[in-house]
């Protein structure tokens, strides 16, 4: 779903204008006219600069070297700013300027700040705005930390715990849903023969909710589906915008990514479609739309669609269930032994390559393989 490392169910937008791009290194701090009218202090504006100016110079290192984030607070997150790590590069180059938007004080003496990634086409003066993103900051002695804004959009949010499931959530739960998420982790830990984690369960009613709790009310992937998830397997952490307590998509991938660190993007994303499913359909109802698709488009090549993770559908990646239907077929005639196997290429063995070597089916066959799989009943 959500590469874990973060893997995203939701397909990533790629620019399609034509951009020149600037500097290959971090572009300086824009501050916006209005940045600081709610924080008027000036020599707390200075110490504030200077925390986020070194938090940005840094930030693309990883969180475990940043000075200006509290390192108790890591203990909970390793990589609380995943997801605004590199976001200024583009094409390889550094293209979208930070800007400071504004500075809000909050009741508990933090501060909550919008830091917008924003850049201009040098040759059309096309404007692209890459996110915007919640950032909260707390005084130190030295300056200030910084710290995902999570904690605080779901400080006052529902807690309830189902077993191995510990659910954060708005408004409302339903019990057996919680209990099906549960009994489904247990199960899955027993057929890996791997321990049972416990896991923290974000439940939010869609995409748009789930991104704006994690701090960002802008990123370009939030609006690409209607139901989209993410998993953190460093910290067991699930993020459903899927309005539901049932995600077993993303808690595959908590094993897979651990179990199988070397497995292809395309075999962790089939997998977990195969098991769970995707965009809030199973595999047995995705299949159609697929075939529909490529029988509608006979120029596409199907060994591209395999692997290339393009969003070609409005709400599933045919790459996920391609791949899918590649996981369930070798599990079904070779077992766990098989899917170990899909997991584990050789190091110089691409995807079709270590196929190969399990089904035997190789690159030139592998459309009439899928063909077939396609239409065949499980």
């Amino acid at each position: 779903m959500f590469k874990i490392r973060a893997s995203f169910i939701i397909a990533t937008i790629m620019l399609k204008a034509t951009i020149s791009f600037g500097q290959d290194t971090i572009p300086p701090l824009v501050i916006d006219q209005s940045a600081f009218t709610l924080f008027p202090d000036t020599l707390a504006q200075k110490r504030l600069l200077n925390s986020l100016n070194g938090f940005l110079e840094v930030k693309n290192n990883g969180s475990a070297s940043n000075k200006y984030i509290d390192p108790a607070y890591l203990k909970k997150n390793i990589e609380p700013f995943q997801h605004i790590q590199d976001i200024e590069m583009n094409g390889g180059k550094s293209f979208f300027n930070p800007t400071l938007l504004c500075v809000i004080p909050l009741e508990d003496k933090s501060l909550l700040l919008k830091l917008a990634f924003m850049g201009v086409g040098e040759v059309d003066k096309t404007p692209f705005l890459r996110v915007i993103a919640s950032l909260i900051a707390k005084k130190n002695d030295d300056g200030y930390y910084f710290y995902n804004a999570l904690d605080h959009y779901t400080r006052s949010w529902n807690r309830l715990t189902s077993g191995s499931i510990n659910y954060i959530y708005p408004n409302r739960i339903d019990l057996n849903k919680a209990r099906a998420m549960n009994k489904f982790n247990s199960a899955f830990a027993k057929k890996l023969n791997t321990p049972v984690p416990k896991i923290t369960y974000y439940k939010f009613e869609d995409p748009e909710q789930m991104f704006k709790t994690m701090g960002y009310d802008f990123i370009e992937n939030m609006y690409a589906s209607r139901v989209g998830g993410l998993a953190q397997y460093w910290n067991n952490t699930v993020f459903a915008g899927n309005d539901s307590e049932l995600y077993e998509h993303e808690v595959v991938h908590f094993y897979t990514y651990i179990v199988f660190p070397k497995g292809k993007k395309n075999v962790h994303e089939g997998y977990a479609t195969y098991i769970g499913g995707s965009g809030g359909k199973s595999l047995d109802q995705l299949l159609p739309l697929d075939k529909s698709y490529i029988d509608q488009h006979p120029e596409q090549e199907i060994t591209e669609l395999a692997t290339d993770f393009y969003p070609h559908t409005p709400d599933v990646q045919l790459t996920y269930v391609l791949s899918a239907v590649v996981c369930r077929d070798i599990e079904t005639r070779y077992g766990m032994s098989g899917i170990k196997k899909l997991f584990n290429p050789a190091e110089d063995d691409d995807y079709f390559a270590n196929l190969k070597k399990i089904t035997g089916v190789d690159k030139n066959d592998f459309p009439q393989y899928i063909r077939k799989l396609l239409t065949q009943k499980p």
